[in-house]
């Protein structure tokens, strides 16, 4: 089969999703602007982000593969590649950039409520992807400031990319399912860290294993040839999760 992908589909595909949801599109991120201008502290909105995220991932994937509505979808001449790449920009970088937007409005009507109505005048905060970490360096303090908008980020596509190829593969309560389907794979990797820990350490009780293994794991421990695997691993993870997707969706094309 000839591969074929056309930018222009996939702009038609995102334009039909967003003109037939517009009404709900307003009123889902009218709900999140209230709700940063009400509570605009930078942990609350990104456990936002993710929850949302999460909810917004499974409707779409929901509206967009089951019943009627699923049908129709799946009928649209367009590509396979082209439907999922559609779905990721939905669900990752339309989201996350509206989050931002959000956020953004939120804290602008903060400073104006508190000028036009309280009279106070209050600095807007920006400080979504601003960590401040303290270190000791020759026995005085100091504040590094860090962005940390990439690992936020990678870590929210991350998420949408994982629950998105749940909801293909569970067709009911894909929520639940995903979630226990990661745990039991959690306890398999713990119980081989576990495993590990016992052949290089010697450690014979699982209660002396839990607490070292959050310390002896440094840069300093891990062989070079161990981290880079990790670090290259962690990279490659979220286009595998997308390529699966991909094949997950060309077994329900019609």
């Amino acid at each position: 089969m000839k591969f074929t992908f056309s930018f222009r589909r996939v702009i038609l595909l995102i334009q039909r999703y967003l003109f037939e949801n517009i009404s709900r599109e307003l009123l889902f991120w009218g709900i999140i602007t209230l709700i940063f201008t009400i509570l605009d502290h930078r942990s609350f909105v990104i456990i936002v982000l993710f929850i949302s995220g999460l909810i917004y991932s499974l409707r779409l994937n929901k509206e967009l593969l089951r019943g009627t509505n699923g049908m129709h979808f799946l009928m649209i001449p367009a590509t396979q590649t082209e439907k999922i790449v559609s779905n990721i920009f939905l669900n990752t970088i339309y989201h996350f950039s509206m989050t931002l937007l959000a956020y953004s409005i939120g804290n602008l009507l903060v400073t104006l409520i508190y000028h036009v109505i309280l009279k106070i005048d209050i600095p807007v905060s920006w400080d979504l992807f601003q960590t401040s970490n303290t270190v000791f360096v020759n026995g005085f303090m100091q504040v590094i400031e860090q962005n940390v908008f990439w690992q936020i980020f990678g870590l929210f596509a991350f998420s949408q990319a994982l629950f998105t190829l749940g909801s293909l593969y569970f067709i009911n309560n894909a929520v639940f399912k995903t979630v226990f389907s990661l745990l039991g794979i959690g306890l398999v990797l713990f119980l081989f860290q576990i495993f590990l820990f016992k052949t290089i350490w010697d450690i014979k009780y699982l209660s002396n294993a839990i607490f070292p293994m959050f310390v002896m794991i440094t840069d300093s421990t891990i062989p070079a040839i161990v981290d880079n695997a990790i670090t290259i691993g962690s990279y490659l993870l979220l286009p595998f999760l997308w390529i699966v997707g991909y094949y997950r969706l060309t077994e329900k094309q019609v």
